[in-house]
């Protein structure tokens, strides 16, 4: 059943390339972005309806697809019948708008693109996801959502299961019931990546027909490290990349060529957009109000066809952003009584001046600038500098209502804290380039918005030790900058060396994650890295306190193994305590980082349930007291015994910083 989802994207390109882009440049991939942004807003919307009925299941949920999909064949056949077409006289114009592309791309660009895709690819599909967020909020809402059949918040110890918005995992929702596997969680942010490079292509061919830009551009977006890392996990920072890029793509595409298609799909980025990750509003509100104010100085705004569009455009954004987020926001409310829930009020910055901005913009960028060297000695003085700037403005360095602590980044395999060296390098040399550069007007407004859009971020946002992936859609946003200042400037032997060497850089991060990696990091870590690290005078540690550091490659590693590292043997042999009790319900009592989907993947079997249990934050209310769990598996004591709902349970293991409690006789 899987396979309704490609069926679906097959038909919706078919019916966009059709209706709206026949006669238009770039119409495949126009067509695709459209048609993978309709089927995320239905995956939205009968998530929440079939929710309100109590219907998330296998059966609701493939027969929604398949409704879907039957209207999508209707509209193809009527478009068919309609416009004399077929999919053989679609897929000529499409292959032939591919080879094109490739062709302006080059052998050697294709063959980078490709190599780091398939790697990533292979990655995706093959390890079993592990990423330490995913593990404790992100997939573990799946399993409660499926036992309660709708997406109701539940009692949770994870405040961020049931306050952090939930788009992504309702792909992921759909994928698993639709296929009853993890197999194909992590290509959802591995099909984003794809789209935004297609998008970053778009908007380069919106300013320009530099084959230079276009190549050094793409590979740009491509290899960035955080990229590549998080485009083989089940994060959602490329997620709702895609609809920001795909949203300012659409704001200049519709101010550049007066399309109308593209104005009316900004609403429904907005709206998915929003469901997917707070952080889009920072990033795309620049882009909004250039457009607002581009449609107000336009001279035909006189007329009143313009200003119907306008007042149409504004309403599709607020009722379909509204109407999309609301449901999910008042439960949270209901709650927490915040929208937003309480645990991301420690991401927000609080001033008490104009000082305190430029701390948190400098600690935002220094966050990229890190890197390894003989002795730390480039780190230090780097550190040095900011401290500097810090005690000349009068303001603490590290001051809790101003972020986390800060701390300079080395060298880092992971998807949280990989930064960006070279890319935070060559978007600081597009600027003045920028400058000089001969491009359109139109191209100039956008640099600046980007720009812009990340000095919001700024504002809003404090530094945080893991920012780097927050800061990814400012990265794709650059890429079209980059691409254009240095294919326009730059010489041609610079233009062709460029993305080889930002490629030869990217590959160790698609092959060598610390999460998951397609070659063992315990064999590099363990022979390669330590005369390195040792002879340079690196410092890197590569020791125990290195979280994950040193992993078998994901082709044979073992799942627990890569979830729990060297704690999966003390793990395995209480869960294997566990299921010898052969338990209906289990309770769990968790800490917030607590590896909930890890618990569920190797507990669940037909009939059983999880819940969670004595919830010590304001989720409480929604305990149930008609469950009485069989064992309860924690990972804080709760000492030698206690009692729940009418129950006590006494403590019968105690390994490794979790307890096991069963009911007592």
């Amino acid at each position: 059943m899987i396979l309704l989802i490609p069926t679906a994207m097959v038909l919706a390109t078919a019916n966009c390339y059709v209706v709206f882009y026949r006669e238009a440049d770039q119409s495949f991939r126009r067509s695709l972005i459209s048609a993978a942004i309709l089927v995320f807003l239905f995956i939205a919307i009968s998530t929440e309806v079939l929710g309100l009925f109590n219907l998330i299941n296998r059966f609701a949920v493939t027969g929604g697809w398949m409704v879907f999909n039957a209207a999508l064949g209707a509209t193809w056949l009527k478009l068919k019948s309609a416009r004399d077409m077929t999919f053989r006289s679609l897929a000529e114009p499409w292959l032939d708008s591919t080879r094109n592309f490739f062709r302006e791309l080059g052998p050697w660009t294709v063959f980078m693109l490709a190599v780091l895709s398939l790697i990533t690819g292979i990655v995706a599909v093959m390890a079993i996801p592990n990423n330490q967020d995913s593990l404790s909020y992100h997939l573990s809402r799946l399993g409660y959502w499926i036992q309660q059949e709708n997406v109701a918040h539940y009692a949770s110890h994870i405040e961020r299961s049931i306050s952090f918005s939930p788009f992504s995992e309702y792909v992921h929702l759909h994928t698993f019931l639709l296929s009853g596997s993890e197999r194909y969680f992590q290509l959802l942010q591995w099909s984003c990546l794809a789209g935004i490079l297609a998008l970053v292509s778009m908007i380069i061919r919106l300013f320009s027909k530099s084959l230079a830009a276009l190549r050094i551009g793409l590979c740009f977006a491509a290899t960035l490290p955080i990229v590549v890392l998080e485009s083989m996990t089940t994060q959602n920072d490329l997620v709702v990349a895609f609809f920001i890029l795909a949203t300012a793509f659409f704001v200049f595409d519709y101010t550049q060529n007066n399309r109308l298609t593209s104005l009316y799909l900004i609403p429904l980025c907005c709206a998915v957009g929003m469901m997917t990750k707070g952080t889009f509003l920072f990033y795309a509100l620049p882009f909004g109000g250039y457009l607002l104010i581009s449609m107000v100085q336009k001279p035909a705004f006189r007329r009143a066809s313009l200003r119907k569009h306008m007042a149409a455009f504004v309403a599709a954004s607020l009722i379909l952003t509204l109407a999309l987020n609301v449901p999910y926001w008042y439960r949270t409310y209901e709650i927490f009584g915040s929208p937003v829930g309480t645990i991301s009020a420690g991401n927000k910055n609080t001033f008490t001046g104009p000082a305190d901005y430029v701390s948190s913009v400098s600690k935002h960028v220094f966050l990229h600038l890190g890197f390894v060297s003989p002795g730390n000695r480039y780190n230090d003085f780097l550190l040095g500098q900011l401290k500097n700037l810090h005690g000349a403005m009068g303001v603490p360095l590290d001051i809790p209502r101003l972020g986390m602590p800060f701390k300079m980044n080395k060298l880092n395999f992971n998807e949280d804290f990989a930064h960006n060296f070279f890319g935070i390098w060559l978007v600081f040399l597009s600027i003045p380039l920028l400058l000089f550069a001969r491009l359109p007007k139109a191209a100039k407004w956008y640099s600046w918005l980007t720009f812009l859009s990340i000095l919001i971020f700024c504002f809003f946002i404090s530094y945080q030790t893991y920012g780097s992936r927050l800061h990814i859609p400012f990265f794709l946003l650059a890429a079209p900058i980059v691409g254009l200042t240095f294919g326009t400037i730059v010489p041609a032997w610079t233009a062709r060396l460029l993305p080889f060497l930002l490629w030869a850089a990217a590959l160790p991060f698609a092959l060598l994650s610390s999460a998951h990696p397609l070659l063992s990091t315990k064999w590099f870590f363990e022979e390669i890295f330590p005369p390195i690290n040792s002879g340079l005078h690196l410092n890197v540690r590569i020791d125990g306190a290195n979280l994950n550091l040193k992993q078998e490659s994901v082709l044979h590693a073992n799942p627990g193994r890569l979830f729990w590292g060297d704690h999966w043997p003390a793990t395995e042999a209480l869960l294997q305590r566990v299921n010898a009790l052969n338990p209906q319900k289990i309770g769990f009592i968790f800490t917030e980082a607590s590896f909930d989907y890890a618990y569920q993947f190797f507990l669940r079997k037909p009939g059983r349930e999880f819940a969670h249990v004595l919830v010590g934050n304001a989720s409480k209310v929604l305990e149930d007291p008609a469950f009485p769990p069989d064992v309860i598996i924690a990972e804080k004591s709760e000492g030698p015994g206690f009692s729940y709902h009418g129950k006590t349970y006494g403590l019968t293991v105690e390994s490794d910083g979790k307890w096991l409690y069963v009911p007592s006789k």
